[in-house]
């Protein structure tokens, strides 16, 4: 019994004294391990791994429960790649998952899904670019569209005002009492030219630019005749002198009248005032159709632009019976169009019409306007961004004409003012181009006075494009573990041997073995939890396990030595 007691003592020591040096060796290799770069395939496998950073620690009896964060370097940097997209990623409420494996995958789904919404937004943003410069394209012709629409508007407002009233240019449809607007069968006869151009001559300069038509500098006296080349139903050309007066008579009026009286006949007057060209002579296309009128032109000699082409005109309309129509009760109102203001490297052309005794009616919205005795545009109306409301060229410029005479556009009032006519006689004139720039005007005056038309319905502005900015979300995850603390030794039980007579019983010396501080449980997963230094709390453990390891080997060796002696 006491061998076997003793052999007991001793094997108990041994394995508490190994179990404390397993423990520490344990440590101290799991530490080496850890720090060892070997301790992973490579450094980039390593650094794709996640962290596991523990946060916090709770014992409740033989249990510790371990709060670990797992953090994954996929869903950092996808983080970091928003913030450098200008955008941020919105942290949510955290989640707690079943093991670091699926925190892991969690974290990488987040930066997936990240990822993806930043690469939509990329093109996204790609696209809205193109969109961009589209919209502002579309923004700026919508612009000067609307600004036409409103000066459209504005102008048929104010004539409707004027309409209703009776005033202005409301008279156009309430007091107009001359029809006179087209026609295309009559026939002239010319009085007081001696230079009609050769039609072969007209003909061979034909095709050349309308200005270069009028450029007198092209022609030679061998190109006119002092014969009339051409038919009363035609339009023609001759050349005129300053201070010649031409009278022309135009028959076979078929569709003008006056105060519902019929027009049967007109004759106008033209007298040539003043010329650009050194020879002071202007070369004549006189309409055939007298609401076309005329269209006159001289090559500019001089320099500085002072130059001018002037011509007095008067118009006398006659009855069935050949008698001149008294316009006394003021019921005739002409149109006095298509007078040009432009500033361009060719100069700046301005035409304008002297009223003399005629009434001048403004037209709501028109450039044209009384200065003086004369009525003109006082700044440049052929074009916009010369500061013009409209643009006079083009297909659908204010100062587009069709061929037989008549304005098809419905901006035609922006160039054109309009005159009660009594009779009277009045001037047009035009100059300021550069020197060899052929000076002309096509001067028409009829009853069909252009007046602003109900433009409808405005502009629609195009629809802005919008960039849609995607809402990023991430959430930290947490993992959880329960772990069991290792159970304190139970001491061995002593025997109470009964002590010798006459000698008092030793008492047993008693054996106190401390409990070591809880160390976490790690699983084996592939990561090493990041816990707390502990270094001093398990040295000093371990001492104190070894310390009572010891004692108790020594009280038990002695104890058996007691026993044996008793014994």
């Amino acid at each position: 019994m006491d061998s076997k007691f003793k052999k007991v003592a001793l094997f108990s020591g041994i394995v508490l004294a190994a179990v404390a040096s397993s423990s520490v060796f344990a440590d101290e290799t799991a530490s080496t391990v850890a720090a060892s770069p070997a301790a992973s395939a490579s450094n980039a496998e390593a650094s794709a791994s996640p962290q596991v950073t523990v946060i916090d620690q709770q014992v409740t009896g033989n249990q510790t429960l371990i709060t670990s964060e797992v953090t994954s370097k996929a869903l950092e940097e996808a983080k970091q790649k928003a913030k450098e997209s200008g955008l941020e990623a919105t942290e949510t409420d955290s989640q707690n998952q079943p093991s670091v494996e699926a925190a892991d995958a969690d974290n990488k789904q987040q930066a997936e899904n990240i990822n993806t919404a930043l690469t939509d937004y990329e093109k996204a943003k790609a696209d809205y670019q193109n969109q961009l410069e589209q919209y502002q394209k579309d923004l700026a012709a919508y612009e000067t569209a609307k600004a036409e629409y409103d000066a459209l508007k504005k102008a048929y407002d104010e004539y409707n005002k004027e309409v209703a009233a009776g005033i202005a240019a409301g008279r156009v449809e309430t007091a107009q009492g001359l029809v006179f607007i087209n026609e295309p069968e009559a026939t002239l006869s010319i009085e007081g030219v001696d230079a009609y151009l050769q039609t072969a001559s007209r003909e061979q300069h034909a095709t050349d630019s309308i200005l270069e038509q009028f450029n007198t500098d092209k022609y030679t006296s061998a190109d006119f005749s002092i014969q009339n080349p051409y038919d009363p139903n035609q339009d023609t050309w001759f050349l005129m002198k300053v201070g010649d007066k031409v009278t022309v008579t135009y028959d076979n009026i078929l569709y003008s009248s006056y105060n519902d009286k019929k027009i049967s006949k007109v004759i106008s007057t033209y007298q040539l005032n003043s010329s650009t060209n050194d020879a002071g002579t202007a070369l004549v296309q006189l309409f055939h159709d007298p609401t076309k009128t005329i269209f006159i032109g001289a090559q500019t000699s001089q320099a500085g632009r002072s130059d001018q082409i002037s011509v007095t005109m008067q118009i006398t309309f006659y009855d069935e019976a050949g008698n001149v129509i008294d316009l006394s009760n003021n019921n005739a109102i002409m149109s006095l169009s298509s007078l040009n203001h432009w500033k361009t490297s060719y100069g700046d052309h301005v035409e304008k019409v002297q009223l003399g005794e005629n009434e001048f009616i403004q037209i709501p919205g028109s450039s044209i306007s009384l200065h003086g005795d004369a009525i003109y545009s006082e700044n440049d109306n052929q074009y916009k961004n010369n500061g013009a409301t409209f643009d006079g060229d083009g297909e659908d410029g204010w100062d587009a004409i069709n061929p037989d005479g008549k304005l098809r556009s419905a901006t035609a009032y922006y160039g054109a003012g309009a005159m009660t006519y009594k009779g009277r006689p009045f001037t047009f004139t035009v100059g300021g181009n550069d020197q060899y720039l052929p000076t002309t005007i096509w001067f028409a005056t009829n009853s069909a006075v252009a007046v602003p038309k109900d433009p409808g319905d405005g502009p629609t502005p195009p629809a802005e494009p919008i960039l849609n900015t995607p809402v990023l979300t991430w959430h930290r995850n947490f993992v959880v573990e329960q772990n069991n603390l290792p159970e304190e030794p139970t001491p061995p039980q002593t025997p109470n041997p009964t002590p010798p007579a006459n000698e008092e019983p030793t008492p047993p010396t008693k054996t106190v073995v401390k409990r070591a501080t809880p160390v976490p449980y790690t699983k084996s997963t592939g990561y090493q939890p990041v816990l707390p230094e502990t270094g001093d709390r398990k040295d000093g453990f371990m001492g104190t396990l070894g310390l009572v390891t010891v004692s108790f080997a020594i009280a038990t060796l002695f104890t058996a030595h007691k026993r044996r002696k008793f014994d």
